[in-house]
């Protein structure tokens, strides 16, 4: 074959690859997992710091996730995060925790503080942490408003994904995909730091709070180096049951969703267009991957999601599962989320103790909350009770303190029968609290999910416009 046969044959090979990725992208994204997979390339980091402390070493290390629409959408397309790591001189688990992190590109600092790296020395274990996620701020070209944050960001996109007709070919519009790229490219990366370090960590307990607690969930369903979820004030699984709720019992969307009001996104909630969306990126959607343990925090005054969201899809999780709601929290939980109910968890599970079960059920017949622990060591318990003389509401913000604590005596058998009394006037929540070895350096608080009594509601179901 000549020269110039196999220059037009390359040639002609390169236009044929080049216009069939072109169509392969116009197409869309069929998943969260093709759309990681097909970004790869866009992978790079610099270590920006190393941190030489006498138990520890620390990276501060900027990292690119990747790209996000172009650049007729968005004033910045490059998304791109600070991942601090924390190693621990006695490290001795494969293991690490991967916790995903807020804030905004301007904070460029070692987010790791000194309980965290306390953490890491008692866990003797690397801890991984993952900021702007998403990337923020964010100018939309087409909008007026400038400068995108949290909810604002994510419900803008899924305006404009619910609009075009929520096409697979508009995919690239839906944050939950980049968000999740961002938390496995950390992962890679810490796997390489590590590795530099003559560590081997193959897998992570992955923990988030609030649309970070909704990226760990979907970071546990398409990474298999995930070994346990712990998502935390993400009480919103099974997304329209649990809005309804949450409106029923308000009579209106809570401001802390104002972002998703501004963009009618509640009015979608029974078209094709919205089912299609929650198919792309709602848990719920995929509940059968999440055959992991899984610890679920929730806050017991959210002001975001109702108290009682948990019976939207507790029950139908697989696997291994124990659930907090942490009274007279709000959705803060009191100022921190890299905290030690995510430490004693992380602890039990990589040294293979004992974790508890807890099955509950309410008995209306009987006026009584039935549960059952399965647990062989030692614990403490107390009955939470919350009352509203007015409402179907215990957000803290807008009803303060309501949760008051009754301990209780241990029962033999860890079988528990509660009287949940007879309500005259208002609501009233009622949930069981466990802590798990109290006195030890790793003790585990779990709970029942929290019942509001009567089970009914002061308003009508929310009337969607489409």
């Amino acid at each position: 074959m000549s020269l110039k046969k196999i220059f037009i044959f390359f040639a002609l090979a390169a236009i044929y690859f080049t216009l069939n990725y072109a169509f392969l992208s116009n197409e869309g994204y069929k998943s969260i997992e093709d759309y990681i997979d097909s970004t790869k390339d866009e992978f790079s980091y610099e270590i920006e710091e190393i941190i030489y402390e006498d138990e520890w070493t620390g990276y501060h290390i900027k990292m690119i996730s990747g790209e996000w629409l172009n650049s007729k959408k968005v004033d910045q397309v490059e998304w791109w995060h600070y991942v601090d790591i924390i190693i621990p001189k006695n490290t001795q688990t494969s293991t690490g925790i991967m916790f995903i992190d807020g804030g905004v590109k301007e904070e460029d600092f070692f987010r790791l503080d000194s309980k965290s790296a306390e953490y890491a020395i008692e866990t003797k274990s690397v801890i991984v942490n993952v900021s702007n996620i998403p990337f923020q701020p964010t100018n939309f070209l087409d909008s007026e408003q400038e400068s995108f944050y949290e909810d604002d960001l994510i419900a803008y996109a899924w305006k404009e994904f619910l609009q075009s007709g929520a096409k697979q070919k508009y995919t690239e519009w839906l944050p939950r995909f980049p968000m999740t790229r961002a938390v496995v490219r950390s992962m890679d990366l810490a796997q390489e730091i590590t590795l530099q370090n003559d560590l081997n960590i193959k897998d992570f307990v992955v923990s988030g709070a609030s649309k970070r607690g909704w990226t760990a969930w979907t970071t546990a369903a398409v990474d298999e180096r995930i070994i346990a979820v712990v998502p935390m004030v993400i009480d919103l699984l099974n997304v329209v049951p649990s809005f309804e709720n949450h409106y029923r019992s308000y009579g209106e969307f809570s401001p802390a969703v104002s972002s998703y009001t501004k963009y009618n996104i509640q009015d979608w909630m029974e078209t094709d267009e919205y089912k299609k969306l929650m198919s792309y990126v709602e848990p719920y959607s995929f509940l059968e991957r999440f055959t992991m343990p899984k610890y679920i925090i929730n806050a017991g005054s959210d002001e975001f999601f109702s108290t009682d969201s948990w019976r939207f899809y507790y029950d139908e999780l697989p696997g291994n599962k124990i659930l907090r709601y942490v009274p007279n929290a709000n959705h803060s939980l009191n100022g921190r989320y890299l905290n030690d109910d995510l430490v004693g968890y992380f602890y039990r599970i990589v040294n293979n103790i004992e974790i508890p079960s807890l099955k509950w059920r309410l008995d209306l017949d009987k006026n009584l909350i039935e549960a059952v622990l399965d647990y062989s060591g030692d614990y403490d318990v107390s009955v939470w009770t919350a009352r509203n003389e007015k409402q179907r509401d215990f957000r803290l913000w807008e009803e303060g303190k309501l949760w008051i604590q009754s301990k209780i005596q241990r029962s033999e058998n860890n079988r528990y029968n509660i009287d949940i009394g007879q309500e005259t006037s208002g609501y009233k929540a009622i949930m069981l609290e466990f802590v798990i070895d109290p006195d030890s350096n790793f003790p585990l608080t779990i709970s029942s999910g929290p019942y509001v009594l009567p089970d009914t509601y002061p308003y009508e179901k929310y009337q969607v416009k489409y």
